[in-house]
């Protein structure tokens, strides 16, 4: 062996050897802790940085946080009028805490990043020290909630249930009459009055009628409710090892199909309230349901509407029925050889009364806007088209037959808006003030107008 070689080798072998020291070092807890500290340490050395915002419910505000000396504040903007506010009186709600925590907390150092408005407003949720907590914004007290599993999930009573003892009857648009389920089937009565007449006699303990899917039709003449079969109830049992609020595990379960079992079968039934006239709906166009969704009515009564999701997910369709004979359409019908993607991806928006629809589809490829016409079920006009996906739809001024909606790839956009600075953060909202594009879809076949600028939701 030669020297240069001898001298390799005694090289490697030391290397090796010094491997599993060097993948064992560590750094000790005050490493840890300086670095978790950073964060914080930089944004308090920054007032006023704002954090993401965050739309509260359906209303025309936000909140977001932003730093400020010592820590951080939450406060609402006003996006009418142009005005910020505190979202909460950060001193009261600090004195509360600091009760309940049996420390000193600090105004401008809550310890949450986030809250969730409730009660209209008049309270927020909060999670500190591993518990959830309601605080009321008017006495600023607060509850603690009941921690649960972090699995569980509130689970809806089964079908055929008994009506509970506060379940309200429908009433009629009209206010002259009310539904309700009596013995499994479909009643109704004169408002207040303590006799009814029974519309349904096919209801049963197994196949019974729900309170929760009966809709009145505008006109208050008819009816629409789900006669259900129940499916099966399974019961799947999870073990949280390490909950936030104490050192024992804890078990919770929710009721969770599997792949086989056989789930709740929906048929919708139509009810001439007048002439107490029952109608069943055939069900060919809606075979072998995973769900059937509620039913909405047209303004003028003609006709309801309902999406049937075959199970597979292999075939999603729109559906209308016709109050005066009961006979089911198909307004729209996706199939695909995989699968129809309607969770996160599905938008329909019906103008004029059923008119035109508005649904979005990935048939070729990419994730686009397609006009139906009501009538004939046909394409009118694909909206968008390109490679290229539209992400969410804000809102349609019927109008001006405009589109608010937001879409990618970036590089689309950058061509598109040049000029326009692009925000990250911001939430899309409802409201199609606070979106940053739209899409003219006046002539059926011609993609006419361009993407134009709108406003960002930020907190500033």
């Amino acid at each position: 062996m030669t020297v240069r070689r001898l001298t390799l080798t005694i090289s490697f072998v030391v290397a090796i050897l010094l491997l599993p020291r060097i993948g064992l070092t560590q750094g000790t807890v005050a490493d840890y802790k300086r670095a978790s500290g950073l964060r914080e340490k930089y944004l308090d050395a920054a007032a006023g940085m704002p954090e993401p915002a965050r739309w509260i419910g359906k209303t025309n505000h936000f909140w977001y946080r932003r730093t400020v000396k010592g820590g951080n504040e939450f406060l609402v903007y006003e996006v009418d009028t142009k005005t910020k506010r505190p979202a909460f009186d950060h001193v009261k709600l600090a004195a509360t805490l600091s009760k309940l925590a049996g420390r000193t907390i600090a105004a401008s150092a809550l310890p949450f990043n986030s809250i969730t408005f409730a009660d209209g407003e008049r309270a927020i949720d909060v999670t500190f020290d591993g518990a959830n907590y309601t605080c009321n914004l008017t006495d600023y007290t607060c509850r603690r909630q009941e921690r649960t599993g972090a699995f569980e999930r509130r689970q809806p009573a089964a079908p055929c249930t008994p009506p509970a003892a506060d379940d309200r009857p429908r009433p009629s648009p009209d206010g002259k009459r009310e539904a309700f389920i009596s013995n499994y089937n479909v009643a109704v009565r004169n408002a207040g009055a303590k006799v009814w007449t029974i519309l349904s006699t096919d209801g049963s303990e197994g196949n019974c009628y729900e309170l929760n899917t009966v809709r009145w039709s505008p006109d208050s003449a008819k009816l629409v409710a789900y006669r259900v079969v129940p499916g099966y109830r399974r019961l799947v049992h999870y073990v949280e090892s390490s909950p936030e609020d104490q050192l024992q595990p804890k078990d919770s379960s929710r009721f969770y199909a599997k792949p086989g079992d056989v789930v709740d079968l929906d048929q919708p039934v139509l009810f001439d309230v007048a002439n107490r006239k029952q109608m069943p709906v055939e069900n060919t166009l809606f075979p072998n349901p995973y769900e059937v969704l509620r039913a909405e009515w047209r303004k003028d009564s003609s006709a309801f509407t309902f999406e049937f999701n075959q199970r597979g997910h292999q075939v999603y369709r729109v559906i209308e029925v016709s109050a005066a004979t009961g006979q089911a359409r198909a307004i729209i019908t996706e199939s695909s050889g995989t699968f129809f993607c309607y969770s996160g991806k599905k938008y329909r928006k019906d103008l004029q009364d059923g008119k035109e629809t508005i649904w979005m589809s990935e048939r070729d490829g990419w994730n686009h806007l397609y006009l139906y016409d009501g009538a004939s079920g046909t394409v009118k006009n694909q909206i968008t088209k390109g490679p290229w996906v539209v992400r969410g739809v804000s809102a349609v001024d019927e109008a001006k037959r405009q589109i608010y909606f937001s879409a990618g790839q970036r590089s689309l956009l950058r061509a598109l808006l040049p000029d326009q600075p692009r925000r990250h953060g911001a939430h899309a909202a409802d409201d199609r003030r606070r979106e940053p594009h739209r899409q003219l879809f006046r002539q059926p076949g011609v993609l006419r107008g361009s993407l134009l600028a709108g406003r960002h939701g930020t907190g500033r």
